[in-house]
């Protein structure tokens, strides 16, 4: 079970966590010198420097009524005209009306909302302070790799500046909570409830990503812990600052990760890749010239592994990029230019559904004959069309189907609405399937 670091099961108990914090009263004069050469100089210069910019973020969210506080972690990472800018995570702030943030000399301040990145599961904050702040910079989470030294920094259990020593798992993993888009870096250093949006440091005291989630059947550490890249950090943090929410690019297109069998079917390619299903007809991509069927292996530059990997590229890749689209269509390389859009809101994204071509995700049905419908999206031409998860299309206008390829090359072909020949277990039907616009 996957767990994001700040659980509301945790939250609702941190009034006895302060008690913890006398439990240590602190140096004794007897452990080892902060300074030194080696690892534990350098984890000693890491950790001494993290610490003053690592907050303690602490949330006052209203829930059908109900005042709910709520509490994870924070980085410093820019400091101006008087004001700190802390990032954290999306999930540690949750619907808060309340947000103050506790440094780790114990001064705590009002915070305010500077903006969101919700797909990334990320958010700044800022608040002003007097006196001197600390911030961390940023390091280059692209050349992070398997076995290197690193320091997770936060308020696990609502212990603030705590500090463990791990390495580096695994890079480029997917997943997480909320169908989060990003490649996480998989450490086992120790997280726990409360390490949400707290750092994880290189042995340079450099922020390679920020801790969001655990892998666990008990909902606290057991040794999988998953930091987003500061690559991505960056990229959100940027927009968010310049616009107050994060900018993606927008492909329109909705892709499948295609079993053994349909590659075969379909002419495709060894190589890894994303198969376009579905098209928004006004979308960037339709517009250049891809269609259904189309196997993405790259954009931009940035190789195509399967479905999430195309989404991440495509995010990655700025609004208003002509980033190059290579593909196979029946068996031949081919590619395009297309200009990137930017991509919409879930709201108005959800509207555009009508758009959405044909709305429905198809295997090839029994003995090669027609396609099985295993997927309707909402709002599209085959919902409104009434599909169903389980329909057996055998003909579009009366054009029988072999399999998936052919219905894919029929859909391309079309430009009005048309009809589907459907088996509906022991019914056979026949449904119009509209395009486009007149489907609003």
């Amino acid at each position: 079970m996957r767990r994001a670091l700040a659980s509301a099961a945790f939250l609702l108990c941190l009034a006895a966590v302060p008690a913890a914090r006398g439990l240590n009263p602190g140096a004794s004069g007897t452990g080892p010198a902060s300074g030194g050469d080696g690892l534990q100089g350098a984890i000693h210069r890491a950790a001494a420097a993290a610490v003053p910019a690592i907050v303690q973020v602490e949330v006052v969210e209203l829930v059908q009524g109900y005042r709910k506080a709520g509490l994870g972690s924070g980085v410093i990472f820019r400091l101006e005209d008087g004001s700190a800018y802390v990032v954290t995570n999306n999930h540690v702030l949750g619907q808060a009306d309340q947000i103050r943030v506790r440094l780790s000399a114990g001064q705590d301040y009002p915070a305010t909302l500077q903006g969101r990145d919700p797909r990334r599961d990320l958010a700044v904050i800022r608040f002003q302070a007097p006196g001197p702040l600390a911030a961390l910079d940023f390091g280059d989470s692209g050349q992070v790799r398997p076995g290197d030294w690193v320091l997770a920094v936060g308020s696990p259990l609502g212990l603030d500046s705590s500090v463990t020593l791990g390495v580096v798992s695994a890079v480029g993993r997917r997943g997480g909570p909320g169908g989060n888009i990003s490649d996480f870096i998989q450490t086992d250093a120790v997280i726990n409830p409360g390490n949400s949006g707290g750092a994880l440091l290189n042995l340079a005291g450099k922020v390679i990503g920020i801790n969001t989630w655990i892998a666990s059947d008990s909902g606290s550490y057991e040794g999988y812990g998953f930091a987003l890249p500061s690559g991505s950090v960056q990229r959100s943090v940027r927009d968010i600052l310049e616009a107050s929410r994060a900018r993606y690019g927008w492909l329109g297109v909705g892709g499948i990760d295609p079993p053994a069998t349909l590659k075969q079917e379909l002419y495709l390619p060894a190589a890894k890749g994303a198969l376009l299903a579905n098209l928004y007809l006004d979308g960037p991509a339709a517009q250049a010239g891809l269609e259904l069927g189309d196997y993405l292996t790259q954009v931009a530059g940035l190789r195509i592994e399967n479905t999430p990997g195309l989404i991440q590229a495509v995010a990655d890749t700025p609004p208003g990029t002509s980033a190059l689209v290579r593909f196979s269509r029946a068996g031949l390389p081919m590619s395009l230019p297309v200009l990137l859009g930017e991509r919409p809101e879930e709201q108005q994204l959800a509207g555009r559904n009508h758009l959405l071509w044909p709305g429905l995700v198809a295997v090839g049905g029994p003995e090669g004959r027609g396609v099985e419908v295993v997927l309707v999206f909402r709002g599209t031409p085959a919902e409104r069309a009434g599909l169903r998860v389980g329909d057996l299309v055998i003909a579009v206008d009366g054009e029988g189907l072999a399999g998936l390829p052919g219905f894919f090359a029929v859909l391309n072909r079309l430009e009005a609405d048309c009809r589907l020949d459907v088996r509906r277990g022991e019914e056979q039907l026949a449904v119009e399937l509209g395009r486009g616009e007149s489907q609003r």
